[in-house]
């Protein structure tokens, strides 16, 4: 009987330190990899708006105020929830590199938050219109335009960023292409993400 009683203990303590180390490495699991393409950004007056928790575009009318989106994309450019763009703590870094599986954990520092600037807000017969408003400046080396000689060229220097999400989770992220699916059009972006939900630092 006391046996029996001590075999039991013995294998609750396992069970209990089994079950314990499970929540542990859940806590500290990444997230998966994940691919949206062909969004359309050919909107010269609207940004669109996207939720990394979400994975999809969202509807947002009050951007600077609301907390349900990550990013947003105008034509070649992105901004972040957070620092002029919306109460967010949304920032980002360029880790300077280009290959995907070296970036295995979010830096510690270096996160800039979006500024106001110069983006196009509309291309027409007598040329460009140009205002000023919020976004990324980090986040706008990942496309180069030549628009000197017709047709435009484009270069995408694939750097992986990693950015701070509204409510301040990591997601690592490259975007790597501004045509659509006939490889046409632009500003049809594609992006390969991943989204920590459970805040963890690491992607692995």
């Amino acid at each position: 009987m006391k046996k029996s009683k001590l075999f039991l203990a013995v294998l609750l303590g396992i069970l209990c330190l089994s079950s314990c180390s499970d929540d542990d490495d859940n806590e500290q699991l990444p997230g998966n990899v994940n691919k949206y393409e062909f969004l359309n950004a050919t909107s010269y007056t609207d940004w669109v708006y996207f939720s990394f928790e979400k994975g999809k575009i969202v509807d947002i009318t009050d951007p600077e105020n609301d907390l349900s989106w990550d990013i947003a994309f105008h034509r070649g450019d992105m901004r972040l929830n957070g620092g002029e763009s919306g109460k967010g703590k949304g920032a980002a870094v360029n880790t300077n590199k280009t290959d995907w599986n070296t970036v295995t954990e979010a830096p510690a520092s270096g996160y800039i938050t979006d500024k106001i600037g110069t983006i196009t807000t509309a291309f027409t017969g007598d040329g460009i219109e140009e205002a000023e408003q919020s976004f990324s400046q980090t986040l706008a080396t990942w496309l180069t335009i030549d628009t000197s000689n017709p047709p435009p060229v484009y270069t995408y220097h694939n750097w992986v960023y990693v950015i701070k999400t509204a409510d301040g989770k990591y997601v690592k992220l490259q975007v790597y292409d501004y045509k659509d699916e006939k490889n046409s059009l632009g500003a049809y972006i594609s992006f390969k993400y991943q989204y920590n939900e459970s805040g963890s630092t690491k992607f692995e």
